[in-house]
């Protein structure tokens, strides 16, 4: 079975080469390297040639992630295709393992990455915490999201990838690795690996709330954006597979607390309201999904639930000090 690592890179000409690198190290004995450049400004695509003999490179017109995803898997043969971001790496026996899980039916085999720091060095955790697979489907259906490594971490099966891809890479110029991560288990059973086959980057460190409480607000318009872009997403394609579904679909605990932060920091007027399952997010729509997750502990769901509850209501200056307790989860996308 041949695997192919679509890698796309953006800029990131310190981190490109140990990506190719651990690419091309695989012991499974069929594997295909494809890099798609999507139009860096930085000296990636010299990096990147110096391995023009061994590997696909694709170099690109700056179009964002999901036509980078799109280009890539154009080009790309495997019947596994891993979509590599080239700040993040993996470990030499990451396809042999995911080959060996593999079997059909499956949609998507996901494995835990180990955190780095911007120089590699090792945090001492790991992302996600938790990951769902036999019961991915399920909540899906009624949140839109389950527990999932982020792009990196995961091994896509071609059959399943035709159905979803090429997206619409206006509406996925970033994250474009949502689009086939949350319709997977639509189409398909979702496996675990049982250790981390990869290593994700942190450039941020876990104390920096600069993502959001910088000067602008605009990360927050973008992630409120992106998080409702989601649930329209997956709203679709419930309906195209012909399953009933929440509607609107409720949130994980982190869209929870993403959203929460987004309404009550976020710029009044920076962007327009949007809507999911025919309402106007609000906070009710928040607390709501905490209360129905159904994998809280008892005191997780009431910590979260007040978390949530004393960023929207206290007055701003504590609202922001208790909001900075969400650094810890930054990179880290499931409970």
């Amino acid at each position: 079975m041949r695997v192919s690592i679509v890698i796309d890179n953006y800029n990131y000409e310190n981190y490109v080469a140990q990506t190719i690198d651990s690419a091309l190290a695989q012991t499974h004995p069929d594997v295909e390297v494809v890099v798609v450049d999507d139009g860096s400004r930085d000296r990636s695509m010299e990096v990147i040639r110096r391995y023009s003999d061994r590997v696909i490179v694709i170099d690109k017109p700056n179009g964002g992630q999901g036509s980078a995803y799109n280009a890539g898997f154009a080009r790309a043969t495997g019947d596994l295709v891993i979509f590599l971001d080239a700040d993040d790496w993996l470990y030499p026996e990451a396809a042999a393992e995911i080959v060996a899980l593999w079997r059909p039916g499956v949609s998507k085999v996901q494995f835990r990455l180990d955190m780095v720091d911007k120089i590699g060095a090792s945090l001492g955790r790991q992302v996600p915490r938790v990951m769902h697979d036999k019961t991915a489907l399920e909540l899906v259906i009624s949140f839109g999201a389950y527990g999932s490594p982020p792009g990196s971490g995961n091994a896509f099966h071609r059959s399943y990838l035709n159905q979803v891809l090429p997206m619409d890479e206006r509406a996925w110029r970033i994250g474009a690795d949502s689009v086939p991560i949350l319709l997977a288990p639509v189409y398909g059973e979702v496996m675990s690996a049982p250790r981390a086959l990869g290593a994700y980057r942190l450039h941020r460190p876990l104390n920096d709330g600069a993502l959001f409480f910088g000067n602008s607000s605009s990360a927050l318009v973008d992630e409120q954006d992106r998080l409702l872009a989601c649930k329209r997403m997956v709203e679709s394609g419930l309906k195209r597979a012909g399953l009933a579904h929440s509607s609107p679909l409720g949130l994980a605990p982190w869209e929870a607390r993403t959203l929460a932060l987004c309404l009550r920091f976020r710029v009044p007027g920076t962007a327009p309201a949007h809507l999911v399952g025919g309402s106007v997010p609000d906070i009710k729509y928040a607390l709501g999904s905490l209360w129905r997750w159904p994998s809280l502990s008892p005191w997780r769901r009431l910590s979260l639930l007040a978390w949530v509850l004393a960023v929207q209501f206290l007055p701003l200056t504590l609202a922001r000090r208790v909001a900075q307790l969400h650094r810890r989860f930054v990179g880290l996308p499931t409970d």
